[in-house]
Protein backbone atom coordinates (compact mmCIF):
# COMPACT_ATOMS: atom_id res chain seq x y z
CA UNK A 1 0.00 0.00 0.00
CA UNK A 2 2.64 2.53 1.04
CA UNK A 3 4.69 1.63 -2.44
CA UNK A 4 1.64 2.43 -4.33
CA UNK A 5 0.84 5.87 -2.35
CA UNK A 6 4.49 6.70 -3.39
CA UNK A 7 4.28 5.90 -6.58
CA UNK A 8 0.63 7.59 -7.09
CA UNK A 9 2.46 10.53 -5.39
CA UNK A 10 5.87 10.65 -8.06
CA UNK A 11 3.61 10.23 -10.91
CA UNK A 12 0.78 13.22 -10.18
CA UNK A 13 4.13 14.82 -9.57
CA UNK A 14 5.45 14.29 -12.90
CA UNK A 15 2.22 15.05 -14.56
CA UNK A 16 1.65 18.26 -12.81
CA UNK A 17 5.95 19.12 -13.78
CA UNK A 18 4.77 18.37 -17.59
CA UNK A 19 1.39 20.71 -17.05
CA UNK A 20 3.37 22.96 -16.11
CA UNK A 21 5.78 22.73 -18.87
CA UNK A 22 3.52 22.51 -21.42
CA UNK A 23 1.69 25.39 -20.46
CA UNK A 24 5.34 27.56 -20.13
CA UNK A 25 5.41 26.08 -23.76
CA UNK A 26 1.98 27.66 -25.09
CA UNK A 27 3.10 30.98 -23.31
CA UNK A 28 6.57 31.15 -24.96
CA UNK A 29 4.25 30.44 -28.13
CA UNK A 30 2.13 33.35 -27.42
CA UNK A 31 4.73 35.71 -26.90
CA UNK A 32 6.70 35.12 -29.79
CA UNK A 33 3.49 35.26 -31.97
CA UNK A 34 2.53 38.69 -30.33
CA UNK A 35 6.30 39.66 -30.95
CA UNK A 36 5.85 38.83 -34.67
CA UNK A 37 2.55 40.89 -34.58
CA UNK A 38 4.30 43.56 -32.95
CA UNK A 39 7.05 43.41 -35.98
CA UNK A 40 5.03 43.06 -38.78
CA UNK A 41 2.74 45.99 -37.83
CA UNK A 42 5.87 48.05 -37.39
CA UNK A 43 7.22 47.16 -40.67
CA UNK A 44 3.75 48.07 -42.12
CA UNK A 45 3.78 51.39 -40.52
CA UNK A 46 7.61 52.40 -41.34
CA UNK A 47 6.54 51.43 -45.02
CA UNK A 48 3.60 53.14 -45.04
CA UNK A 49 5.60 56.49 -43.74
CA UNK A 50 8.29 55.77 -46.13
CA UNK A 51 5.92 55.99 -48.75
CA UNK A 52 4.17 58.63 -47.48
CA UNK A 53 7.87 61.23 -46.56
CA UNK A 54 10.58 62.06 -48.94
CA UNK A 55 13.37 63.89 -47.99
CA UNK A 56 16.37 65.59 -50.28
CA UNK A 57 18.62 68.36 -49.94
CA UNK A 58 21.10 69.97 -52.26
CA UNK A 59 24.56 72.17 -51.35
CA UNK A 60 26.86 74.51 -53.21
CA UNK A 61 29.89 75.56 -51.87
CA UNK A 62 31.85 78.23 -53.56
CA UNK A 63 35.06 80.92 -53.87
CA UNK A 64 34.62 84.08 -55.64
CA UNK A 65 36.68 86.78 -56.21
CA UNK A 66 37.17 89.40 -58.33
CA UNK A 67 40.65 91.74 -60.02
CA UNK A 68 38.72 94.99 -58.55
CA UNK A 69 36.17 96.20 -56.38
CA UNK A 70 32.98 96.94 -58.89
CA UNK A 71 31.16 94.54 -56.65
CA UNK A 72 29.93 92.21 -59.61
CA UNK A 73 27.40 89.38 -57.73
CA UNK A 74 29.31 90.84 -54.41
CA UNK A 75 32.89 89.66 -55.60
CA UNK A 76 35.73 91.64 -54.47
CA UNK A 77 39.37 91.30 -54.57
CA UNK A 78 39.27 89.03 -51.60
CA UNK A 79 38.13 85.81 -51.52
CA UNK A 80 34.53 84.99 -50.67
CA UNK A 81 33.11 81.94 -49.70
CA UNK A 82 29.88 82.92 -48.52
CA UNK A 83 28.18 85.05 -51.39
CA UNK A 84 27.04 81.21 -53.87
CA UNK A 85 27.14 78.97 -50.96
CA UNK A 86 23.81 77.53 -49.66
CA UNK A 87 22.55 74.62 -48.28
CA UNK A 88 18.55 73.04 -48.76
CA UNK A 89 16.70 70.78 -47.32
CA UNK A 90 13.01 69.69 -48.92
CA UNK A 91 10.67 67.17 -47.22
CA UNK A 92 7.49 66.45 -49.38
CA UNK A 93 4.85 64.51 -47.17
CA UNK A 94 1.94 62.51 -49.15
CA UNK A 95 -1.08 63.18 -47.23
CA UNK A 96 -2.85 61.57 -49.50
CA UNK A 97 -2.15 59.66 -53.37
CA UNK A 98 -3.33 63.40 -54.97
CA UNK A 99 -2.52 66.13 -51.58
CA UNK A 100 1.31 66.70 -50.98
CA UNK A 101 2.82 69.27 -48.70
CA UNK A 102 6.04 70.32 -49.21
CA UNK A 103 8.49 72.65 -47.35
CA UNK A 104 11.74 73.52 -48.37
CA UNK A 105 14.09 75.06 -45.82
CA UNK A 106 17.34 77.43 -47.37
CA UNK A 107 20.55 78.80 -45.32
CA UNK A 108 22.66 80.91 -47.23
CA UNK A 109 26.04 82.53 -46.79
CA UNK A 110 25.23 85.70 -48.15
CA UNK A 111 22.67 85.95 -45.29
CA UNK A 112 24.62 84.26 -42.30
CA UNK A 113 23.27 80.92 -42.87
CA UNK A 114 19.70 82.05 -41.70
CA UNK A 115 17.39 79.31 -42.04
CA UNK A 116 14.43 80.43 -44.32
CA UNK A 117 11.54 78.78 -45.70
CA UNK A 118 11.68 78.99 -49.53
CA UNK A 119 8.61 76.79 -50.24
CA UNK A 120 6.03 76.07 -47.62
CA UNK A 121 2.63 75.32 -49.58
CA UNK A 122 -0.09 72.39 -50.11
CA UNK A 123 -1.16 71.05 -53.16
CA UNK A 124 -3.82 69.12 -54.77
CA UNK A 125 -4.19 67.53 -57.93
CA UNK A 126 -7.73 67.12 -59.02
CA UNK A 127 -9.34 64.51 -61.19
CA UNK A 128 -9.42 66.69 -64.46
CA UNK A 129 -5.56 67.41 -64.00
CA UNK A 130 -5.51 70.51 -62.59
CA UNK A 131 -3.00 71.15 -60.05
CA UNK A 132 -3.22 74.07 -57.39
CA UNK A 133 -1.21 75.26 -54.50
CA UNK A 134 -1.08 77.72 -51.87
CA UNK A 135 1.70 79.21 -49.83
CA UNK A 136 5.09 80.08 -50.12
CA UNK A 137 5.97 79.34 -53.48
CA UNK A 138 8.23 80.03 -55.56
CA UNK A 139 7.63 83.26 -58.75
CA UNK A 140 7.52 81.30 -61.77
CA UNK A 141 9.58 84.37 -63.93
CA UNK A 142 12.70 82.12 -65.49
CA UNK A 143 13.47 79.27 -66.96
CA UNK A 144 15.66 78.14 -63.99
CA UNK A 145 13.02 79.61 -61.13
CA UNK A 146 12.15 76.16 -59.81
CA UNK A 147 15.40 75.63 -59.60
CA UNK A 148 17.31 79.01 -58.64
CA UNK A 149 18.89 76.81 -55.39
CA UNK A 150 19.63 73.59 -56.98
CA UNK A 151 22.95 74.65 -58.86
CA UNK A 152 23.57 70.80 -59.55
CA UNK A 153 20.30 71.09 -61.92
CA UNK A 154 22.28 74.09 -63.69
CA UNK A 155 24.47 74.06 -66.65
CA UNK A 156 26.43 77.33 -65.52
CA UNK A 157 28.20 78.19 -62.61
CA UNK A 158 24.99 80.80 -61.76
CA UNK A 159 22.61 81.84 -63.67
CA UNK A 160 23.59 85.04 -65.45
CA UNK A 161 22.76 88.14 -63.32
CA UNK A 162 22.11 90.15 -65.93
CA UNK A 163 18.51 88.61 -66.05
CA UNK A 164 18.59 86.77 -62.93
CA UNK A 165 19.43 89.63 -60.91
CA UNK A 166 16.81 92.38 -62.28
CA UNK A 167 14.28 91.23 -60.03
CA UNK A 168 15.23 91.24 -56.33
CA UNK A 169 12.62 88.39 -55.00
CA UNK A 170 12.03 84.83 -55.32
CA UNK A 171 9.03 84.25 -53.43
CA UNK A 172 5.76 84.73 -52.83
CA UNK A 173 3.05 84.10 -50.37
CA UNK A 174 -0.24 83.26 -52.53
CA UNK A 175 -1.59 80.62 -54.92
CA UNK A 176 -1.13 79.28 -58.07
CA UNK A 177 -2.84 76.86 -60.64
CA UNK A 178 -1.60 74.60 -63.49
CA UNK A 179 -2.79 72.26 -65.97
CA UNK A 180 -0.67 69.87 -67.98
CA UNK A 181 -1.99 69.30 -71.45
CA UNK A 182 -0.14 65.43 -72.94
CA UNK A 183 0.62 65.20 -76.77
CA UNK A 184 2.08 62.10 -78.32
CA UNK A 185 5.41 63.33 -77.69
CA UNK A 186 5.28 66.48 -75.77
CA UNK A 187 3.90 68.26 -72.98
CA UNK A 188 2.09 71.99 -73.01
CA UNK A 189 2.04 73.47 -69.86
CA UNK A 190 -0.41 76.42 -68.21
CA UNK A 191 0.01 78.18 -64.90
CA UNK A 192 -1.50 80.72 -63.13
CA UNK A 193 -0.09 82.52 -60.16
CA UNK A 194 -1.35 85.51 -57.96
CA UNK A 195 -0.20 86.71 -54.25
CA UNK A 196 2.23 88.97 -52.49
CA UNK A 197 6.12 89.35 -51.47
CA UNK A 198 8.56 91.36 -50.05
CA UNK A 199 11.66 92.83 -51.34
CA UNK A 200 14.43 91.17 -49.83
CA UNK A 201 16.39 93.34 -47.81
CA UNK A 202 14.07 96.46 -48.58
CA UNK A 203 10.95 97.86 -47.48
CA UNK A 204 9.57 97.96 -50.80
CA UNK A 205 6.69 95.67 -50.85
CA UNK A 206 4.69 93.70 -53.98
CA UNK A 207 1.02 93.55 -53.97
CA UNK A 208 -1.68 92.48 -56.10
CA UNK A 209 1.19 89.99 -57.18
CA UNK A 210 -0.46 87.66 -60.61
CA UNK A 211 0.72 86.43 -63.96
CA UNK A 212 0.55 83.60 -66.05
CA UNK A 213 3.53 81.28 -68.29
CA UNK A 214 2.86 79.04 -70.72
CA UNK A 215 5.63 76.25 -71.57
CA UNK A 216 6.32 73.27 -74.05
CA UNK A 217 9.06 70.56 -74.22
CA UNK A 218 9.64 67.53 -75.60
CA UNK A 219 12.10 66.85 -73.67
CA UNK A 220 15.07 68.21 -76.24
CA UNK A 221 13.26 71.48 -77.15
CA UNK A 222 11.63 73.59 -74.25
CA UNK A 223 10.14 76.92 -75.40
CA UNK A 224 8.39 79.12 -72.56
CA UNK A 225 6.86 82.31 -71.91
CA UNK A 226 5.97 84.39 -68.96
CA UNK A 227 4.02 87.59 -67.82
CA UNK A 228 3.20 88.61 -64.59
CA UNK A 229 1.92 92.76 -62.93
CA UNK A 230 2.24 93.91 -59.49
CA UNK A 231 1.46 96.48 -57.22
CA UNK A 232 5.16 98.46 -55.47
CA UNK A 233 5.39 100.65 -52.68
CA UNK A 234 7.81 101.41 -49.96
CA UNK A 235 11.42 103.99 -50.39
CA UNK A 236 13.93 102.28 -52.41
CA UNK A 237 17.05 102.81 -49.86
CA UNK A 238 20.94 103.15 -50.68
CA UNK A 239 24.06 103.21 -49.33
CA UNK A 240 26.82 105.50 -48.99
CA UNK A 241 30.26 106.22 -47.31
CA UNK A 242 30.59 109.33 -45.43
CA UNK A 243 33.81 110.37 -44.31
CA UNK A 244 33.35 111.92 -40.74
CA UNK A 245 37.15 112.65 -40.14
CA UNK A 246 40.85 111.99 -41.83
CA UNK A 247 40.49 107.88 -42.29
CA UNK A 248 37.14 107.80 -40.09
CA UNK A 249 34.47 106.93 -42.71
CA UNK A 250 30.42 105.46 -41.72
CA UNK A 251 27.82 104.19 -43.95
CA UNK A 252 24.96 106.22 -44.09
CA UNK A 253 21.58 105.22 -45.72
CA UNK A 254 19.55 107.89 -48.15
CA UNK A 255 16.10 107.60 -50.00
CA UNK A 256 17.01 107.44 -53.77
CA UNK A 257 13.08 107.33 -54.54
CA UNK A 258 9.41 106.49 -52.99
CA UNK A 259 7.41 104.46 -54.73
CA UNK A 260 4.05 105.00 -53.86
CA UNK A 261 1.88 102.14 -55.20
CA UNK A 262 3.29 102.37 -58.50
CA UNK A 263 2.39 99.40 -61.38
CA UNK A 264 5.40 97.18 -62.13
CA UNK A 265 5.44 94.47 -65.04
CA UNK A 266 7.58 91.71 -66.43
CA UNK A 267 7.49 89.84 -69.80
CA UNK A 268 10.04 87.23 -70.64
CA UNK A 269 10.38 84.90 -73.05
CA UNK A 270 12.77 81.49 -73.29
CA UNK A 271 14.15 78.40 -75.15
CA UNK A 272 16.23 75.81 -74.50
CA UNK A 273 17.68 72.75 -76.53
CA UNK A 274 19.42 69.80 -74.93
CA UNK A 275 19.93 66.56 -77.12
CA UNK A 276 22.14 65.56 -74.28
CA UNK A 277 25.16 66.39 -76.27
CA UNK A 278 24.69 70.03 -77.57
CA UNK A 279 23.09 72.91 -75.03
CA UNK A 280 21.68 75.91 -75.85
CA UNK A 281 19.78 78.03 -73.58
CA UNK A 282 18.04 81.78 -74.01
CA UNK A 283 16.37 84.10 -72.25
CA UNK A 284 14.76 87.71 -73.03
CA UNK A 285 13.34 89.75 -70.23
CA UNK A 286 11.94 92.98 -69.91
CA UNK A 287 10.70 94.89 -66.61
CA UNK A 288 8.88 97.93 -66.37
CA UNK A 289 7.96 100.38 -63.48
CA UNK A 290 6.37 103.40 -63.67
CA UNK A 291 7.52 107.15 -62.94
CA UNK A 292 11.48 107.39 -61.69
CA UNK A 293 12.35 103.59 -61.19
CA UNK A 294 14.15 102.49 -64.55
CA UNK A 295 12.76 100.16 -67.25
CA UNK A 296 15.28 97.46 -68.03
CA UNK A 297 15.83 94.92 -71.10
CA UNK A 298 18.10 92.04 -70.48
CA UNK A 299 19.09 88.66 -71.68
CA UNK A 300 21.77 86.38 -72.20
CA UNK A 301 22.61 83.09 -74.50
CA UNK A 302 24.48 80.03 -73.12
CA UNK A 303 26.12 77.18 -75.65
CA UNK A 304 27.54 73.92 -74.60
CA UNK A 305 28.71 70.65 -75.29
CA UNK A 306 29.11 67.41 -73.28
CA UNK A 307 32.04 65.47 -73.68
CA UNK A 308 32.01 62.53 -71.32
CA UNK A 309 32.11 64.53 -67.65
CA UNK A 310 33.30 67.46 -68.59
CA UNK A 311 30.71 70.29 -70.16
CA UNK A 312 32.57 73.46 -71.63
CA UNK A 313 30.04 76.21 -71.84
CA UNK A 314 30.21 80.05 -72.93
CA UNK A 315 27.63 82.86 -72.07
CA UNK A 316 26.93 86.28 -73.65
CA UNK A 317 24.38 88.23 -71.45
CA UNK A 318 24.07 91.87 -71.35
CA UNK A 319 21.41 93.94 -70.05
CA UNK A 320 20.44 98.07 -70.22
CA UNK A 321 17.87 100.61 -68.85
CA UNK A 322 15.71 101.83 -71.65
CA UNK A 323 13.71 105.07 -70.81
CA UNK A 324 16.72 107.10 -69.51
CA UNK A 325 15.72 109.63 -71.95
CA UNK A 326 12.29 110.39 -70.31
CA UNK A 327 13.97 110.25 -66.75
CA UNK A 328 15.99 113.16 -67.31
CA UNK A 329 17.41 115.04 -64.27
CA UNK A 330 15.33 118.06 -64.20
CA UNK A 331 16.43 118.95 -60.32
CA UNK A 332 19.28 117.61 -58.16
CA UNK A 333 16.82 114.50 -57.13
CA UNK A 334 16.27 113.10 -60.64
CA UNK A 335 19.99 113.98 -61.08
CA UNK A 336 20.75 111.39 -58.27
CA UNK A 337 18.37 109.15 -58.80
CA UNK A 338 19.66 109.18 -62.44
CA UNK A 339 23.30 108.15 -61.18
CA UNK A 340 21.55 105.46 -58.75
CA UNK A 341 19.42 103.67 -61.10
CA UNK A 342 21.02 103.71 -64.86
CA UNK A 343 22.70 100.80 -66.17
CA UNK A 344 24.21 98.84 -68.78
CA UNK A 345 26.67 96.45 -69.38
CA UNK A 346 27.55 93.43 -71.20
CA UNK A 347 29.36 89.68 -69.66
CA UNK A 348 31.36 86.82 -71.65
CA UNK A 349 31.78 84.05 -69.59
CA UNK A 350 33.94 81.11 -70.21
CA UNK A 351 33.31 77.81 -67.74
CA UNK A 352 33.55 74.15 -67.44
CA UNK A 353 31.66 71.67 -65.69
CA UNK A 354 32.86 68.49 -64.28
CA UNK A 355 30.61 65.98 -63.27
CA UNK A 356 33.27 64.37 -60.79
CA UNK A 357 31.05 61.75 -59.01
CA UNK A 358 27.26 60.94 -59.01
CA UNK A 359 25.40 63.87 -57.82
CA UNK A 360 28.38 66.01 -57.71
CA UNK A 361 29.63 68.71 -60.21
CA UNK A 362 32.51 70.91 -59.64
CA UNK A 363 32.52 74.02 -61.99
CA UNK A 364 35.00 76.89 -63.30
CA UNK A 365 33.77 80.19 -64.45
CA UNK A 366 35.85 83.34 -65.55
CA UNK A 367 33.54 86.35 -66.15
CA UNK A 368 34.11 89.21 -67.81
CA UNK A 369 32.16 92.53 -67.90
CA UNK A 370 32.28 95.87 -69.54
CA UNK A 371 31.01 98.39 -71.58
CA UNK A 372 29.21 100.26 -68.86
CA UNK A 373 28.57 103.49 -71.08
CA UNK A 374 28.60 106.59 -68.60
CA UNK A 375 26.60 104.01 -66.10
CA UNK A 376 27.98 102.25 -63.00
CA UNK A 377 26.87 99.05 -65.16
CA UNK A 378 24.13 97.98 -62.89
CA UNK A 379 26.98 97.50 -60.03
CA UNK A 380 26.38 99.48 -56.51
CA UNK A 381 30.06 99.32 -55.55
CA UNK A 382 30.86 100.94 -58.30
CA UNK A 383 30.81 105.01 -57.41
CA UNK A 384 31.12 108.43 -58.91
CA UNK A 385 34.16 110.37 -58.71
CA UNK A 386 32.47 113.69 -57.96
CA UNK A 387 35.86 115.28 -58.74
CA UNK A 388 35.84 113.66 -63.08
CA UNK A 389 32.29 112.65 -63.27
CA UNK A 390 33.06 109.30 -64.13
CA UNK A 391 32.58 106.05 -62.30
CA UNK A 392 35.28 104.30 -60.55
CA UNK A 393 35.39 100.93 -62.52
CA UNK A 394 34.92 100.36 -66.43
CA UNK A 395 35.09 96.63 -66.31
CA UNK A 396 35.73 93.75 -63.67
CA UNK A 397 36.88 90.32 -64.19
CA UNK A 398 35.29 87.75 -61.82
CA UNK A 399 36.71 84.18 -61.23
CA UNK A 400 34.24 81.19 -59.66
CA UNK A 401 35.44 78.01 -58.80
CA UNK A 402 32.40 75.84 -57.23
CA UNK A 403 30.56 72.54 -56.49
CA UNK A 404 26.83 71.43 -56.53
CA UNK A 405 25.71 68.24 -54.94
CA UNK A 406 22.42 66.82 -54.78
CA UNK A 407 21.25 64.54 -51.91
Amino acid sequence: MTFKLKALSVAMSIAMISSTSQADEAADAKIAKLEQQVQALQSQQNASLADKVQFNGFISGAYISSDNDAGYNNADTSANFSEDSKLGFQGTFNITDRTQAVLQLMMRGEYDWEVEAEWAYLAHRFDNGIRVRGGKLRVPLFMYSDYLDVGYAQPFSRPPQEVYGTIPFSSYTGAGVSYDVDYDDSTLTVQAFGGESDVKNSAVKLSNLMGANVSWTDEIWTLRAVYAQAQLDGPVVNEVDVELASNVNTTAKYTVLDIDDEKGSFVGVGASYDNGEIIAITEWTRSEINEAYPDTDSGYLTLGYRIKAFTPYVTVAYMETKDNDERLPLSQAAAIQMIAFNAERMAYSLGLRWDAIDNLAVKFDITYADEFGDTSGGLTSNSLDTTTGKFTYDDTLIYTVKFDAVF
